[in-house]
């Protein structure tokens, strides 16, 4: 790798191709505005970023970086397109983290606190490696990462359903073992310009079901 100066940003010039999430927490800034005192804040903040990067850990992902209420996190592993035990990580992951949000609101609930709603948005492709700051912390750029963000904020994401795109759906179509397990349905897009529509899906345990709405 070339060497940078140790501030700011410094592309690698490396790129790699794998699944990035995007995570987003539903309503936080209502949430918070209703909290009469900081420790409550920091304690609404910490428990998403802690819990959600505890579970993408434990799912062979990494966090990248928290945007406000969002995380944005990839797994490394699925660089290697051959790998579908590391495409299957990525989705449990996801499903994980929905079926933790009961114990978790739980908790919050004793604590007076709002429980927490997701956006998630699991998608593949090209991203280029950055290197940030003193401790060259690695960042990740890309149309891969801004398509997500994209998706998330129009009004195909929906609250506690884990959204995937179609680069994502093509990958795991082409397992026989993972496919098996699922129904695929391809009438849902993501309307990128007035020329250009990107299909995405739901994707449920058993099955994906396509969303219907369009923007």
């Amino acid at each position: 790798m070339k060497n940078f100066s140790s501030k700011g940003i410094r592309f690698s010039g490396k790129s790699i191709k794998c699944c990035i999430g995007f995570i987003d927490l539903v309503d936080s800034t209502k949430n918070t505005i209703t909290m009469d005192n900081l420790e409550s804040i920091r304690k609404y903040y910490s428990t998403f970023i802690n819990s959600i990067s505890e579970n993408v850990k434990s799912y062979s992902g990494k966090v990248i970086k928290n945007i406000g209420d969002c995380l944005l996190f990839y797994f490394p592993k699925t660089s290697n397109n051959k790998n579908s035990d590391a495409f299957k990580e990525a989705i449990d992951c996801g499903f994980n983290i929905l079926d933790k949000r009961y114990n978790i609101n739980e908790e919050l609930t004793t604590q007076h606190l709002p429980p927490f709603n997701y956006k998630i948005i699991i998608d593949y492709g090209l991203v280029d490696l950055a290197l940030m700051g003193e401790h060259s912390q690695i960042d990740l750029f890309g149309s891969t990462i801004n398509l997500c963000s994209k998706i998330n904020s129009s009004s195909l994401s929906i609250p506690n359903e884990i959204i995937i795109g179609d680069n994502v759906y093509r990958v795991l179509k082409s397992f026989p073992s993972l496919s098996k397990n699922f129904n695929f349905f391809n009438n849902s897009e993501y309307k990128i310009t007035h020329v250009i529509r990107y299909p995405t899906y739901n994707i449920k345990k058993e099955h994906i079901f396509p969303l219907l709405r369009n923007k």
